[in-house]
């Protein structure tokens, strides 16, 4: 079971050494106060868990049209004046708005008072395929806990920017760009900044011609090796080793592999055919 974090527990056994425990209690009191209880994590999984609070009348009505207008007119004041173009965003030649990197979307959050906190809402993790794959969601919260607005962003190793790039290598790069997506993603949704920029994809394949939009279940289901795909030269390889060691010949092989799978050369079989047969010498050696 996950143990929560006793901020005042911990902050009376910290002060009570300084100064004498009531005081130090008044004070804690105090900071407690002001510290919205969704912006703590799980101690152990440090999982963000927004608070739900009722929406009320007054909540719900939103802005006035002079409101709005002021909002939209200072926002836009602040792109003029604060962000730079080639490193808080660039254009792209056959997209109508510039891209909103990174850089820029931080500074568009810190300008609002907003505080970015990222959960990995989805993964998927496959050592066998070196296939990963993560959908990140960011909530952007206010002093006061508030969840102001959210985003999402997903990334995965099967994307043309990184399918000719080792999965294991770049595991912590697909990631991170999962995470980076979904913060520009949340800048823009609570900006009301998509008449002015388009979603950050300065690493991202853009193909307008042939869009492809995949969701997590579908890359999930792709993950899955098929069992016809020709064994690697690495099983091969570690095949061959393992023949090695217990004495197992060519021939050997090749006539175990014709009477169980029908192949007549044990370097053409399946890459699921190669793993059993590496299994199987595995359990003699243990």
């Amino acid at each position: 079971m996950n143990k929560k974090l006793d901020l005042k527990s911990l902050l009376e056994s910290k002060m009570s050494n300084i100064e004498p425990a009531e005081n130090a209690k008044s004070a804690i009191e105090r900071a407690e106060m002001k510290i919205p209880h969704n912006l703590m994590f799980d101690t152990e999984s440090t999982e963000f868990k927004p608070e739900t609070k009722p929406v009320t009348a007054s909540v719900a009505r939103g802005l006035t049209v002079e409101e709005a207008k002021a909002f939209d007119d200072e926002m836009n004041r602040f792109i003029d004046a604060v962000l730079v173009a080639g490193s808080d965003y660039f254009g792209i030649p056959h997209l109508g708005h510039p891209t909103l990197l990174k850089a820029g979307a931080e500074k568009i959050l810190n300008y609002l008072g907003l505080i970015a906190r990222t959960e990995v809402v989805n993964r998927i993790e496959d050592y066998n395929t070196g296939f990963f794959c993560y959908e990140c969601k960011v909530f952007l919260i206010d002093y006061n806990g508030v969840v102001k607005g959210e985003g999402i962003g997903i990334t995965n190793t099967r994307e043309r920017k990184y399918a000719k790039s080792d999965g294991y290598s770049i595991q912590n790069v697909v990631l991170k760009m999962a995470k980076k997506r979904a913060l520009v993603d949340a800048a823009l949704n609570v900006g009301n900044l998509s008449a002015r920029f388009t979603q950050d994809v300065e690493d991202m394949n853009i193909e307008p011609e042939h869009p492809v939009e995949r969701n997590i279940e579908e890359l999930r289901a792709s993950a899955k090796p098929r069992r016809d795909k020709p064994a690697t030269q690495k099983q091969i390889q570690y095949l061959e080793t393992l023949m090695g060691q217990h004495n197992t010949s060519s021939e050997a092989m090749n006539k175990y592999v014709k009477e169980h799978y029908d192949v007549e050369d044990y370097k053409k079989i399946t890459g699921v055919q190669a793993s059993a047969l590496i299994e199987k010498f595995k359990a003699i050696e243990s």
